[in-house]
């Protein structure tokens, strides 16, 4: 290793940003966005950015406290090397925070690599399938109130106006209102369009089986997370009954997470997000798993910029499984977030698809400035 690859600072930025108004999904809403960046910077002055975005203070404590000590002074160029010392120390962990915590340095470490290399990561990992990604619009967020669908219509139909030309809604209201929903979203897109429906874990196996069977004619491209994300065998039984694929993953942590679901046929598309389940490198393992079982995987995207710009290093040189038509595609959230607006703020092109960016790491250059705006901490530890 040379000197100038040797981490000698990790800081941490905790970014937060007020909502217009409250809004979420079926079980939870929520006022304010969070997530926390992570910057290392090694002797010879290389920077990587990464991310982690759902217990962002916990996240923080967690590297601050047990990952910094095998990461400072490693190599910020060996992003599998630097994983495997995390994940030594802690094994007592295997499904949780620990995971989510060591994703943001993998990030950091893979895009640094990157702007060593003077390479994308996508080219690291072997070189990009495709250099553009048809996107889905994800949204919009169901507000708080009697009326969780309130302005659907007017959501998605911005979204067609934009481009879009795939939708995942979030239901989870009630049969009646989700089955209204869903054929409302239908007739705003049209016949063409993917669509797809998220119950973000707040259904049983009869609601979603009675609510596929009211919407069998509509065209379904996929159903995500219907029940709790471990309860494997409510997922088995509903995939068995189904006639469209069943999505989730978002929530495991580690490969190991991933491997009943994928062997007993419970998921058919894997939603590993890259911000808690391991990092890139974590990911990729869970490509692997996927492409053996014939498992499409489509990175779940949420939080600031820096996840966003993985998921497209990684999307880019993901290989659909066999008969996948048009994936994967690339989940784009589509509700109120300066968070990742102030790193990369895209838009779907005529044909519904956004460019990977080709420069270094993640492919863009993100600076201190940029997010200074949505700043709410910042902690620093050096070797």
């Amino acid at each position: 290793m040379g000197e100038a690859e040797r981490i000698v600072r990790i800081e941490g930025f905790a970014l937060a940003c007020a909502m217009p108004q409250e809004a979420g999904n079926a079980l939870r809403t929520f006022r304010e966005r969070q997530s926390l960046l992570v910057r290392i910077t090694t002797a010879g002055g290389l920077t990587g950015w990464g991310e982690t975005w759902a217990f962002p203070d916990a996240a923080g404590a967690f590297i601050r406290s047990v990952l910094a000590p095998v990461v400072l002074g490693a190599s910020a160029t060996r992003p599998r090397t630097v994983q495997a010392a995390m994940l030594r120390r802690v094994v007592p962990d295997r499904r949780g925070q620990a995971h989510m915590a060591l994703s943001a340095i993998d990030i950091a470490l893979w895009d640094a690599f990157g702007r060593a290399a003077g390479l994308p990561i996508a080219a690291l990992l072997g070189g990009a399938l495709r250099d553009r990604l048809a996107a889905y619009a994800s949204g919009p967020l169901m507000p708080a109130g009697a009326d969780r669908f309130a302005g659907l219509e007017a959501a998605v139909t911005g979204f067609a106006r934009d481009g879009f030309r795939a939708v995942k809604l979030r239901v989870g209201a009630g049969l009646d209102a989700d089955e209204a929903a869903i054929r409302t979203a239908r007739r705003v897109l049209g016949p063409d369009a993917d669509l797809m429906f998220d119950l973000n874990e707040g259904s049983t196996v009869h609601d979603t089986l009675a609510l596929a069977e009211r919407v069998a004619d509509v065209g379904i491209r996929w159903i995500e997370e219907p029940v709790p994300h471990d309860d494997l065998p409510a997922y088995r039984e509903i995939a068995a009954r189904l006639p469209v694929p069943l999505a989730g993953g978002e929530s495991f942590c580690g490969v190991g997470a991933f491997r009943e679901a994928v062997a007993t046929r419970a998921l058919a598309i894997l939603q590993p997000d890259i911000a808690l389940t391991g990092g890139i490198t974590e990911t990729m393992r869970v490509a692997g798993l996927g492409e053996a079982f014939g498992a499409t995987v489509i990175p779940h995207v949420w939080g600031a910029g820096v996840n966003f710009l993985a998921g497209l290093q990684v999307a880019a040189v993901l290989a659909p499984a066999p008969g996948a038509r048009g994936l994967p595609l690339f989940e784009f959230d589509t509700s109120h977030n300066p968070l990742r607006a102030a790193v990369i703020d895209p838009r779907p092109d005529a044909d519904g698809t956004i460019p990977v960016p080709d420069g270094p790491g993640l492919g863009v250059d993100i600076t201190p400035d940029q997010i200074a705006p949505y700043v709410t901490g910042h902690w620093v530890v050096e070797q």
